[in-house]
């Protein structure tokens, strides 16, 4: 009932290793005539897998091969905390208290996760709940559920490197290029063209967190007149002429390990409001090369154009750190792709990135909870960026819920 029981918890996202604070308001009139005997506070955290399993059965008809869908669930974390108990309500009292709580977080849990197909799926989920406890058979406990997500803790190099990043990158650059031979058509001479993506020379990127980088195409024609770059306005290969002709997506990657099976996992996601972002136009910054002209020494009265674009923005990778455990382990991969016309002619490059929380794990509460004052994240930068994970985790569709106290 939750005129019995009112849950004060904020929806942040949290980090291993921080004490969880909140109070919960209970009604002792409603909870008295409602036969609430004691008040707990449970955070439990589960690794849940399903997965479809094929076995071989025999029966009156015959063998035959039988699919059954199972659930394995391993547990994290679990806390509980009692909070209040009818044996002390006392006559003449407010009709509602406040009951604080603190319970501190594991600091080596998993970050919360989520991945799904038809066949399997794995969800690393947390939640809060209050429990108003009746006794009897016939009298269901109360109960105040909320899901939560968690992040670990960065380390002091990640820490120093995310707040570089807030500030503007000042260090060092990575570039990663590939350079291919193309061809409109089956036959003739080649033509060239050349990708570069630069980003920040860091171990590991935050997530959650805008990281700028600069991408470079660079074609250069077959053989041809001069004047052919007035003649045809897509002489080939031509740049891209904006950003979302240019594909930029984060892959995760990893497996999912349960029993004796292994099932892969693969899963793209386009980053909003960078390359490939139809509405990211204004977002992305673009500049083009002056076209230039280099006579060919072995032709004559032809030689090759050679021209330019060049995109500057920011890239968000609001996803799970990258993790290992026993039960499923991800990793991630940056793609970015220009397609020029014709078959084959497709420049990608592929390259592993790391994945961090960038935020520190918050110091340990003052004594004593402070009920009357509004809940303020002890850490000057806030909480941690949210995560992309769907609607299902909120819900707490795929949570193992404790039913038993």
């Amino acid at each position: 009932m939750a005129e019995s029981l009112t849950l004060h918890f904020p929806d942040f996202v949290r980090v291993a290793g921080e004490t969880l604070q909140g109070h919960v308001d209970v009604n002792i009139p409603m909870a008295m005539n409602d036969k609430i005997e004691n008040v707990r506070v449970k955070v439990r955290g589960y690794i849940v897998t399903k997965y479809t399993e094929r076995e071989h059965e025999t029966g009156p008809e015959g063998p035959r091969n039988e699919t059954h869908r199972k659930t394995l669930s391993v547990e994290v974390v679990r806390l509980d905390q009692t909070i209040w108990d009818h044996f002390n309500a006392q006559d003449g009292g407010p009709e509602v208290i406040q009951c604080p709580f603190q319970m501190p977080l594991p600091s080596t849990l998993p970050p919360s996760f989520h991945h799904s197909t038809l066949s399997h799926s794995v969800t690393i989920s947390y939640s809060l709940e209050v429990v108003g406890s009746r006794h009897g058979m016939f009298h269901a406990n109360r109960r105040v559920r909320r899901i939560f997500s968690v992040v670990p803790p960065a380390d002091a190099g990640e820490l120093n490197a995310t707040a570089s990043l807030k500030q503007g990158w000042a260090g060092q650059w990575r570039p990663i290029a590939t350079t291919k031979l193309i061809r409109h058509g089956v036959f003739g001479d080649h033509s060239e063209a050349k990708i570069e993506l630069v980003l920040p020379d860091l171990p590991s990127l935050p997530m959650g967190t805008g990281i700028p980088f600069g991408f470079h195409v660079w074609t250069k024609t077959k053989p041809v007149h001069q004047e052919d770059l007035d003649k045809h306005e897509k002489l080939f290969p031509a740049p891209p002429a904006s950003p979302a002709e240019v594909q930029l997506a984060v892959h995760r990657q990893g497996s999912m390990h349960v029993r004796h099976k292994n099932e892969p996992m693969d899963d793209k996601f386009d980053l909003a409001g960078s390359l490939g972002d139809k509405d990211a136009a204004g977002a992305v910054r673009m500049t083009v090369d002056q076209p230039e002209f280099t006579p060919a020494p072995d032709h004559k009265d032809k030689g090759f154009w050679k021209r330019g674009v060049h995109f500057e923005g920011m890239l968000v990778i609001p996803h799970a750190p990258t993790f290992s455990v026993e039960a499923v382990e991800w990793h991630y991969l940056l793609r970015v792709k220009v397609d020029f016309p014709g078959i084959g002619n497709d420049l990608e490059l592929e390259f592993p990135v790391h994945i961090h929380s960038g935020v520190a794990c918050p110091p340990l509460p003052q004594a004593g909870y402070q009920m009357n004052v509004p809940y303020a994240y002890p850490l000057p930068s806030g909480p941690p960026p949210m995560m992309n994970l769907p609607p299902s985790y909120w819900n707490g569709e795929h949570h193992n819920w404790d039913e038993e106290s």
